[in-house]
Order: structure tokens, then C-alpha cells, then sequence
């Protein structure tokens, strides 16, 4: 069923964890006939439209779409992948998961957790070199910039002393061989096949994941004309885009919201000073993986105060958008970045930042301001052109008025005028006319889209019911094919189905489905959702069966009809009567 675990151990370990006792850990659910319902966690709404059933073992949420089996929810939830999410539950559950299970992936899973032993051993080395006498010029820099000795093993800190293969030497010593060490980029194989450590002379930062391996570390140089700052490359354990500094720390805050800033001793020094929830970007831009991570909380965006830094809470703010995260934005005056501020003003004075900052809109309505002449009137305009555009896409109108009223009050230009301009920012972005031509395809296109979806909806109505009884599979058995379904997800979960009635698998469908079709599940639990409460599965069946038949005749009489194909319209009446 799942890499490295054999079906017999993911379904002991599924049987023992009931999904309605683990989401329960993470939403307030609220029971409606057989099955329960709350505010999705991994998108904001305020309409409850996740729903978990107790007896499918799913959940689904109706808006955003996440959906799947208990795996998939932690999986989601905690930002793990399946292996970690099955041992989640396992331990949960009190279930000893064998170290071998005679799976064909089982040595990709070893050599993988033997990188994590690896990089640990790796960060012991840099620690133990960093409290060596050669490691005193790191000491006095991570001194200088005011780190007590707490922080720095609360966060692995360590040093790669010169020389070129301490490390390699070390960890060859321990029985790691050089293929794990070049793959996990802790050392590089040159074209000679000389292999040599790849941080030399560097501070170093073990970068975690949520479960606290350490996946990869970054490297600051002091001296030199190197790169200031080197990362390990991607492998098998670490992916930039999708790792988060400072995250294993910030989930264990209680503060309810996290604080996005850029560089790894911007959350040094903010965790140093009580504010244990800022996390940052892994040495590239970001992503979409990491504001998943983070979008289940608000998040404060605190960046950097120059040109670059604010670029880059732009694109942070719009991947957020996505997600529809809750953002504020920590404004830092006369300084850059945190670690700055910190130093200067204290821990106290960055708290007050925190409760005084601004929404996304009122941090952009400040910049449009920022190094405007108001006595200009060429400048005027420019910046209230801009502005429109700005308050033009907030659909609240008590929300824009609140704006429109603050930037009048700042610049003298009245709320008739502000909201003149909106008008003609939102009428630029309507188009004012369609052709007689464009309505016609538009009207029959429409009219398509509701014929695909009623027979989509019917298809998955029919397998939802198909998949919760063996009689509805014996009733219908000859009588559908996967020729039946428009949809080639539907054609997909009808043939597994099929299977898993015929050679009689072990476990519930629902559960030999999410295996059989790995990477679907957000589709399975869409379809077997679609239909709740149903007391008659066979009558519902028929029901939908019925329906799926309509849409197919309806099809096959629209297109016979578009062709001008008389006589094929003739036999499809003529079928129809025959049929009733």
C-alpha cells in the first residue's frame, strides 16, 4: 500500500487511530447526522465546510478540497511525508513498526535515515570544533553579536574548522561511507575523485525540520572573498523550498501567530529575546511549500526595510494569498532587520511593534506615501492612481471606506475623489462589451459545463455508493463499464473498486482505494463525500445510475443533433421509447 510498509502494517496502524479522534486533536467539530463538521484547517473560513465521517474514516473539505484518510491528515497537518505520518500514528497508537518489512523501497528508506544520523553526527562535530581552541575566533564573532551560550545549543551553532577533510575523516571514522557523505552535500567529489569537506572555516547553522532531524545546515564565512553564506544542496533529506528555519522551535510557542523574517540570526536573536516564533526562508526565496507550513496561523511578516526586503514581502504576501492566511506587517524604524533592532532597542520594544502592526494594506497605502511630495501635483496624481488600484481589490466596503477615509485624512484629497478613481480603476477591469457571437458560445458553453457537471455529479454519487456496499457492486456489475464515466479520476476509482470486490482485498474500500491510487487522494475523498446520509445505498444507486444514463443520451442526441445526423437521431428516440 505504501512504500516501506506492507499493507497488513498501514491497515493495523489505520484500524487503531479513528479519524474522528485525531482531527478532533486539531478542530472543533460539531456533529450533523453521521458525520461531523468544522472550520477547515488548512485554509481560513469562517462557513464550516470540512466534514469528517466516521464511518468512511475521511474527511473532505468542500471548500478548499483537502481531503483524504487519517494518514493524509497528518501528513497535512504536521508537514510530513507518508513514512513519518504512519510512525506519527503509530507511536500514537502504541505500535512497534518493524525496521524490515521486505519492501523493495526499504533500503531508499534506510540510506535516508542514515543521512539523518549523519547530519547529527555532523552538527556534534561542528559543536565539539566550535568549544575547541580552534574554534575561538567563532566563539568571539557569535559573541559579538551577543549570543549567550543557551541560544547557541538551543540551535546546534557549531564551526567547520579549516583544512579539508576534519569531517570526512571524523565521520569515516564513525562508518559512514563516502557516497552518503558527497549525496547529503557534506562533502564534494572533485573530477579526480578526490572527495573534501564542503564548509571550510564557516559558523555553522543545523537547519531541522519539524520533527526535529536536521535535514541540511548553512555555513557563514567571516573572512575572505567566498560567498557570505553557503548552503548544503538538495538531497534525499533536505529541500530548501520546503524547510523553514527556526520551525521545529516556533511550533512550540504559544503565541499563536508566526513571524516570517529573512535571515537565520534574525530568528536567532528574536528567539534570544523571549519571541519564540519567528522562523525564515532556508537561504531562497519563498515558497509556497513553506507558507503551507505556516498557513494554518497569521502570520507577521517582518522584513528587511530596504528596497530587496520589501520586494520580498511582496511576493511573500501574494503566495500567502493563496491560502488566504491573516498577515501583518512589522514595520522597523531607523534599522534593517530584527536582529538590528533587537540589539538596539530590546526585546520590549520589538512587542510594541508587534501590537502596532499594520495590515497589508495600510503597510502599502505608507509605502505608496513614502517619499511623496504632496505639493506636487504631478506626484498627486501618480500616487492616488496607484492608490485606487490598491483599494480597488478589497471587496468589503466598509473595509475600503476605512482606507479611503485614511488617506484622505493624509494627503487632503477628499473621499469623493479617492472613490471616483476606484470606480474608474474597477471599470477598466470589467469589459464593457461582448459580441452577439462571443454571448452565443459564452450561453452554450455554459450550458455545457452544466451538463458535465450534473453527469459528474451523478458518477460520483453512483461510486460513493458503490464503494460502501458489495450489492450495489453485484447489482451493476455487468450492466457499468468505465466507458460509463466522463471522467478519467472516476473511470479510475470505478476499475479499483471493481478489484477490490473481485479479489476480495482485505480492509475497507476507502482504505484499499487511498492505497491503490497514491497521490489521489484529495479526488477519492471528493467523490466518496459527495453523497452523506444515505439510509437505502441500492435505491440511491439506481438513482444515480439512472441519472448517468440521462446525461449519456442527452450528450449523444445534442452532438447527433449538431451534426444533422437524422437518422442516428431517429434510433436514439426510437431506443429511449423502447427503454421507458
Amino acid at each position: 500500500m505504501a512504500a516501506y510498509y506492507s499493507d497488513e502494517i498501514v491497515s493495523e496502524v489505520l484500524q487503531a487511530n479513528d479519524i474522528v479522534d485525531i482531527v478532533s486533536g486539531y478542530v472543533r467539530l460539531k456533529r450533523t447526522g453521521s458525520s461531523l463538521m468544522g472550520c477547515c484547517p488548512f485554509h481560513r473560513e469562517k462557513t464550516p465546510s470540512f466534514h469528517v465521517s466516521a464511518d468512511k474514516q475521511l474527511y473532505h473539505c468542500f471548500g478548499c478540497g483537502a481531503g483524504g484518510g487519517v494518514i493524509q491528515f497528518i501528513m497535512n497537518a504536521e508537514g510530513l511525508d507518508f513514512p513519518d505520518a504512519l510512525r506519527f500514528l503509530a507511536d500514537r497508537a502504541g505500535i512497534r513498526l518493524p525496521e524490515n518489512d521486505g519492501s523493495r523501497d526499504e533500503e531508499k528508506y534506510k540510506r535516508k535515515h542514515k543521512m539523518y544520523e549523519m547530519n547529527k553526527d555532523a552538527a556534534r562535530y561542528f559543536r565539539e570544533c566550535l568549544l575547541s581552541p580552534e574554534g575561538k575566533v567563532a566563539q568571539e564573532y557569535l559573541t559579538k553579536r551577543q549570543l549567550d551560550g543557551k541560544t547557541i545549543a538551543a540551535f546546534g551553532l557549531g564551526w567547520a574548522p579549516g583544512g579539508w577533510d576534519g569531517l570526512l575523516k571524523n565521520l569515516r571514522d564513525k562508518g559512514y561511507d563516502r557516497s552518503l557523505l558527497v549525496d547529503a552535500g557534506l562533502c564534494i567529489m572533485n573530477d579526480k575523485g578526490h572527495v573534501y569537506d564542503r564548509f571550510r572555516e564557516r559558523v555553522m547553522f543545523p537547519i531541522f525540520d519539524v520533527r526535529g532531524n536536521i535535514t541540511g545546515f548553512t555555513g557563514r564565512i567571516l573572512s575572505g572573498d567566498a560567498a557570505k553564506y553557503m548552503n548544503s544542496p538538495e538531497s534525499m533529506v533536505f529541500d530548501k523550498g520546503k524547510n523553514l528555519y527556526g520551525l521545529n522551535l516556533a511550533k512550540k510557542s504559544t503565541r499563536g501567530y508566526y513571524i516570517l523574517v529573512e535571515g537565520n540570526m534574525d530568528v536567532i536573536s528574536l528567539h534570544q529575546a523571549g519571541i519564540n516564533a519567528a522562523v525564515a526562508a532556508c537561504g531562497t526565496a519563498f515558497t509556497r511549500d513553506q507558507a503551507k507550513l505556516l498557513s494554518k496561523s497569521p502570520v507577521y511578516l517582518c522584513f528587511d526595510s530596504d528596497g530587496a526586503g520589501q520586494k520580498a514581502l511582496e511576493r511573500a504576501a501574494e503566495i500567502f494569498k493563496e491560502f488566504e492566511t491573516p498577515l501583518k506587517v512589522i514595520e522597523m524604524p531607523d534599522v534593517k532587520d530584527p536582529d538590528d533592532f533587537i540589539k538596539k532597542y530590546g526585546a520590549e520594544a520589538f512587542e510594541t511593534l508587534i501590537k502596532k502592526a499594520k495590515t497589508l494594506t495600510e503597510h502599502r497605502m505608507d509605502m505608496l506615501l513614502r517619499g511623496i511630495d504632496l505639493n506636487d501635483t504631478a506626484q498627486k496624481i501618480e500616487m492616488l492612481g496607484k492608490a485606487s488600484k490598491l483599494f480597488s481589490g478589497i471587496s468589503n466596503a466598509v473595509e475600503r471606506e476605512v482606507y479611503v477615509t485614511r488617506l484622505s485624512a493624509k494627503t487632503g484629497i477628499s473621499p469623493d475623489a479617492i472613490n471616483s478613481e476606484i470606480r474608474k480603476t474597477n471599470a477598466k477591469n470589467v469589459r464593457k462589451e461582448v459580441s452577439a457571437d462571443l454571448r452565443k458560445a459564452v450561453g452554450v458553453g455554459t450550458e455545457v459545463r452544466k451538463q458535465n457537471k450534473r453527469r459528474q455529479v451523478a458518477e460520483a454519487g453512483f461510486l460513493a455508493m458503490l464503494s460502501e456496499s458489495s450489492k450495489v457492486y453485484t447489482q451493476f456489475a455487468d450492466k457499468f463499464g468505465e466507458d460509463s464515466f466522463s471522467e478519467e479520476i472516476h473511470r479510475q476509482i470505478f476499475n479499483h473498486i471493481c478489484t477490490y470486490y473481485k479479489e476480495e482485498k482485505q480492509g475497507t474500500c476507502q482504505e484499499y482505494l487511498m492505497g491503490a491510487m497514491p497521490g489521489h487522494e484529495r479526488e477519492i475523498s471528493t467523490v466518496l463525500m459527495s453523497v452523506q446520509n444515505v439510509s437505502d445505498t441500492i435505491r440511491a444507486a439506481q438513482d444515480f445510475a439512472q441519472a448517468i444514463e440521462n446525461e449519456i443520451f442527452n450528450e449523444k442526441l445534442q452532438k447527433a443533433q449538431a451534426e444533422g445526423n437524422l437518422q442516428l437521431i431517429s434510433e436514439l428516440l426510437k431506443s429511449r421509447k423502447q427503454n421507458g
